[in-house]
């Protein structure tokens, strides 16, 4: 990331009147008129606009700009500043960045002020009283200037306060700097008027920015963004990205145009987050990426223990910027109380980091933190939805035995909806468990819709429901839960798979490998499509097109030694054989692996199937079918099973697990 340093600067700004097309520009006295109207805006973007303009048709670099308007004594990130100066520029000016009339942009190099501009003498006393008055502002110390300036919800608090010692600035100093650059760059700030832009209907809240200058802190970032991504998934008529795709961005600098043409969305809400202590800094804006548009922004300052409510009331202004038409609902879910406990915060923030990562360790640290928040507030909903998921994934992903998980889930659950009978993660985590351990094919459906019900845009929600409709075989429906899944979180290569696997169980083959190949272009590195797509060649007599997509998967696993086996048996005798030979190593490893730790009869049933081996592909279904494994409810038309349907024991099981449309 690009620091600079920012000092508190005075300049002397020239005394004329610079008029371009509808506008003058008075920079002694900080004006911008259009038609003798004031235009607001703001002390930073003025300034940049004074700058490029008084150089007009010269190219001025970012590094001119920095060492102008900046200077050298606070971290800042430059690249967001000027980026977030320039929209505010072009907001002002009602420019258009893609066919600009005042400011170009220069890919990769800077700025062009390219406006015909016509000078006129001001003799204006009180002009150059108001720059007096602004260069001896500018002499105030960044706390004066923090302390005076900055808007934020009238909270009575201190300002950040000013480092004690020196040494090792980009790590010492970066909380309370990057603090007062944010301050000075949001000074004032006031929702901007969305007259005459193009309605909202989809929005993606990229990863806000950890300016802390600690990495420890991501996890404060990223819940924050989780959160916020969580209550706009609430308004039913609003799509919102979620958060697999939108943290693809995360440290990147792509144009915002380029992201919402990827996401296919008309907004962007971006911003940072800045903790001190148990102050922390929030800063949000709403961008209208029709016309690269600032449509709202704010800068607010809390207490580590008002975060989780604060996401809320940012989501519900949010809504408000966009016309969203809240029902009745909607509005009591805005306005309920939320925690006002610091450790209460920060335990369920790191439970929502750790969750998103999925791994084992992983997964049982997000149920540490979240249990720590209910050790604050036994009354919490949101943490007990949190345990009950964690252990539900823990099951799912075969790290947990269902006797192990499922008991506590099922706890947890039940305290979560007496707290909350409204919330939509609880009623997931419910259908769960009614679908893959009760085999209640009813209830699971009641709670699965009512899930989505209550979120419209939950991603997660859709996808389970997805599940559902498949085990059952309404095909279609499923699909189109699927492909819902995959809208909301475009990015996903597991949801992209997730449609692929839809069209394979519709006997759809071409739609199938499309989607295939669309997940290998979203991770190039992930085998997981070649062995998808590899299966389907083959069941369609191309095994020499086969054979090439299960190598290259073994490529991007990256052992070279089962590469080399596989090389050199094909060779020898053929791709069933070569593909049995790294299925039959996969089986003596995970043989030897379930002597020590617990593996699902789920992988057992796979490579043999995957060998062939019937008999014992139904012993392990067998092993399956007495734990309750989570695998089995997708058995019923899943064509990894084709050839066990023949089997009276494979049909005697779905038979006493009440499979609908199983056949």
């Amino acid at each position: 990331m690009n620091f600079c340093i920012l000092t508190a600067r005075s300049a002397v700004m020239p005394e004329q009147t610079i008029q371009f097309g509808e506008f003058e520009l008075a920079p002694a006295s900080y004006e911008l008129r259009r038609w003798q109207k004031p235009v607001k805006i703001e002390k930073i973007p003025m300034e940049l606009l004074i700058f490029l303009a008084t150089r007009q048709g010269r190219l001025v670099t970012r590094k001119e700009i920095i060492e102008q308007i900046w200077g050298a004594d606070v971290f800042l990130d430059t690249e967001h500043a000027i980026n977030t100066a320039i929209r505010k520029i072009r907001l002002a000016l009602g420019d258009d960045a893609e066919q600009p009339r005042f400011v170009q942009t220069v890919v990769g190099k800077g700025y062009r002020f390219a406006a015909v501009i016509q000078e006129t003498a001001s003799n204006s006393e009180s002009e150059r009283e108001t720059v007096e008055l602004r260069s001896a502002a500018g002499r105030q110390t960044a706390s004066q200037v923090l302390a005076v300036s900055v808007r934020t919800e009238q909270v009575s608090r201190p300002p950040f306060a000013a480092p004690r010692r020196r040494g090792r600035v980009g790590l010492s100093l970066a909380v309370v700097s990057v603090a007062v650059s944010g301050a000075l760059i949001w000074i004032s700030l006031r929702p901007f008027s969305t007259k005459g832009t193009a309605p909202i209907r989809s929005i993606a809240v990229l990863p806000l920015d950890n300016l802390s200058g600690d990495p420890s802190q991501d996890y404060l970032a990223d819940g924050l963004t989780d959160e916020l991504i969580t209550h706009l998934a609430k308004l039913g008529s609003l799509k919102v990205i979620s958060r697999t795709s939108v943290m693809q961005y995360k440290g990147t600098r792509k144009p915002l145009p380029e992201i919402a043409r990827e996401l296919n969305v008309d907004g962007i809400v971006e911003g940072s987050v800045v903790r001190s202590g148990n102050d922390v800094r929030v800063t949000v804006q709403l961008i209208s990426v029709a016309n690269d548009r600032h449509l709202w922004a704010e800068d607010y300052q809390r207490e580590l223990g008002d975060l989780i409510g604060l996401q809320r009331q940012i989501a519900r202004t949010i809504a408000q910027e966009v016309a969203v038409n809240l029902d009745t609902e909607q509005k009591a879910y805005f306005e309920r109380a939320a925690p006002h406990d610091p450790k209460l915060n920060e335990a369920y923030l790191r439970g929502l980091f750790f969750w998103e990562k999925r791994t084992d360790a992983d997964l049982r640290r997000a149920i540490e933190n979240f249990k720590l928040a209910i050790s604050c507030d036994s009354g919490f909903a949101p943490a007990y939805a949190g345990v009950a998921n964690s252990y539900n994934l823990l099951w799912y992903l075969g790290f947990m035995k269902a006797d192990e998980a499922v008991p506590q889930a099922r706890a947890a659950l039940e305290k979560a909806l007496i707290l909350d009978p409204l919330s939509p993660e609880a009623h997931v985590g419910l259908a769960y468990l009614k679908h893959h351990y009760d085999w209640d094919w009813a209830g699971a459906e009641l709670e699965h819709r009512r899930a989505i019900e209550l979120r419209p845009g939950y991603s997660l929600a859709h996808q389970w429901y997805g599940y559902y409709l498949l085990s059952v075989r309404r095909l279609d429906e499923a699909l189109a839960e699927r492909e819902l899944s995959r809208e909301l979180d475009p990015l996903s290569v597991f949801k992209t798979l997730r449609v692929a696997d839809a069209y394979v169980q519709k006997r759809d083959d071409a739609h199938a490998t499309f989607w295939l190949q669309r997940a290998m272009e979203l991770n190039p590195a992930d085998g997981a499509p070649h062995y998808a797509l590899s299966r389907l060649m083959e069941t369609e007599g191309r095994a020499a097109d086969a054979a090439l997509q299960w190598r290259s998967g073994l490529q991007l696993d990256g052992d070279a030694k089962d590469l080399a086996m596989f090389d050199k048996t094909i060779a020898q005798s053929g791709f069933p054989t070569a593909r049995r030979a790294i299925v039959e190593k996969l089986l003596r490893e995970t043989t030897a692996k379930a002597k020590t730790s617990y593996v699902s009869p789920g992988t057992f049933v796979e490579l043999y199937l995957q060998m062939g081996d019937k008999e014992n592909a139904l012993r392990w279904l067998d092993e399956a079918f007495a734990e309750h494994s989570s695998f089995l409810v997708q058995i019923g038309g899943d064509p990894t099973y084709d050839n066990l349907r023949g089997e009276a024991r494979f049909r005697a099981m779905l038979q006493r697990m009440g499979v609908p449309g199983a056949r």
